[in-house]
């Protein structure tokens, strides 16, 4: 549904470069970075809102620059950043989704409204940041479309609307609908989507399932001690899944930290900071500082 082979484009402020990504019938493809990584960049690229320097990138086996009005006629999107009209009401708006757009359902837009507490009666100009993106999110959600363009869906939004949104992309996986959403929040990339694909200055790091992810549920902790002779003394107690640094040593370990703490109360800890689980931990060690 979703096929990207060696896709590049490069601009100003960096680009993509050799991006390598498909998305299956049921999937849903998260990709994952801070800002400025690339990830908005390649949704313009799918949408067929830039041109590519070099690559593929296709949707429905037909190209996404070539082909860009009748793949944007078939697919469902939701930017960023919603523009809509100021002087419509959220109700007048989704009239001209589903006029303009077709095969808008009505019943799965009623549903999603109350999930998403948004109401439609006031002037989009008068709405909160957030509700205009519930409104943009709803009308994405309320057409009846093959693939699903997501960029960055969960930002703005509460703790309640990020459910019903999870909720939905898996309701579109189900019926067989390929779904590609950005994000910079691992957890809600993990919730939301099928495979993860990280992006870092443009650039593909890793792609794989999130049942990877979940197959070992070990956390991390970052320990200083006194002097490096303790934290090597730590260190040979276990026999896998920790580093040293010098004074510090960096330790994985699954389940309860409670076997951890009674090894340390054998030395002087200086400072210990933890309790991330390893996914998270292996994502971070990919940016660095690049995370704010």
């Amino acid at each position: 549904m979703i096929h990207c082979e060696q896709l590049t484009r490069q601009d100003e402020t960096g680009g993509v470069f050799d991006l390598d990504m498909h998305v299956d019938k049921g999937q849903a493809l998260g990709l994952l970075g801070p800002a400025g990584s690339g990830k908005s960049l390649a949704v313009g690229l799918l949408m067929g809102f830039l041109k590519k320097d070099s690559g593929s990138a296709a949707m429905f086996g037909k190209d996404c620059w070539t082909m860009r009005h009748e793949i944007q006629r078939r697919v469902a999107y939701a930017p960023s950043e919603p523009s809509l009209e100021p002087f419509v009401t959220g109700e007048e708006y989704l009239r001209f989704a589903a006029k303009y757009q077709g095969g808008f359902d009505p019943e799965k837009a009623r549903r999603f409204t109350e999930r998403l507490d948004v109401s439609l009666t006031g002037l989009c100009a008068r709405m909160s940041p957030e509700a205009q993106k519930k409104l943009r999110l709803l009308a994405a959600f309320s057409l009846d479309r093959d693939v699903l363009i997501l960029d960055e869906p969960m930002n703005m939004l509460s703790v309640l609307s990020k459910d019903a949104v999870y909720d939905a992309v898996h309701q579109a996986t189900q019926r067989g609908c390929a779904v590609f959403m950005t994000s910079h929040v691992l957890e809600e990339t993990r919730r939301a989507c099928t495979h993860i694909a990280i992006i870092r200055q443009g650039r593909l790091v890793i792609s794989q399932p999130v049942e990877a992810l979940n197959l070992t549920r070990q956390k991390v902790y970052h320990i200083t001690f006194e002097t490096a002779n303790q934290a090597a003394s730590f260190a040979g107690e276990w026999e896998s899944a920790v580093e040293v640094s010098g004074a510090r040593a960096l330790v994985a370990i699954p389940g309860s930290p409670q076997v951890l703490l009674k090894a340390l109360a054998r030395y002087t800890v200086v400072d210990l900071v933890g309790g991330r689980e390893a996914s998270e931990e292996g994502f971070l060690r990919f940016y660095g500082d690049d995370i704010v």
